[in-house]
């Protein structure tokens, strides 16, 4: 299953005519490694764009050729093949797990004392555990903290 939001109808400033498609498994590895494939940055784009048509061509009011319908740029992550994203690696809870929301709260604390902090989908709030918007909010707190540890003020 993949998800689309689209991120137009947002207050200013933040409303951009923009589509953030979220894809996974098999269908994740197969448009990594087609983009990984191609090493000039307008056939990965034509890629992008041609792979992703028959999502945002359904959407209301599409007009083929038109140039308001038309794709202006686009960005992809390479998480499936990237070392520090774990080659695409998740969280899960494993069969008979006991006690497993206190392994998140403790890797949500990490040790701050000898400069460790842990960020991700797994240390999020429970409510959003497993989910990218998870470890979007869990990078934003793991920056405030780092930024308190030097004596700096957050905003």
């Amino acid at each position: 299953m993949n998800e689309a939001i689209e991120l137009g109808s947002m207050d200013p400033p933040d409303g951009h005519a923009t589509l953030l498609f979220y894809i996974h498994g098999d269908e994740s590895r197969y448009v990594t490694s087609e983009i990984r494939s191609r090493p000039a940055a307008k056939e990965r784009q034509a890629f992008i764009f041609s792979f992703f048509k028959p999502y945002f061509s359904r959407l209301p009011s599409y007009e083929e050729g038109h140039p308001d319908c038309e794709p202006l740029a686009c960005f992809s992550t390479n998480w499936l093949h990237d070392d520090l994203a774990g080659n695409g690696s998740y969280c899960n809870f494993q069969v008979g797990l006991q006690e497993g929301d206190e392994d998140i709260v403790t890797m949500r604390a990490g040790i701050p004392a000898e400069g460790i902090w842990l960020a991700g989908e797994h240390t999020s709030p429970f409510a959003a555990l497993g989910t990218v918007a998870g470890a979007f909010g869990s990078g934003e707190r793991v920056g405030a903290q780092i930024v308190e540890s030097y004596g700096k003020g957050v905003p």
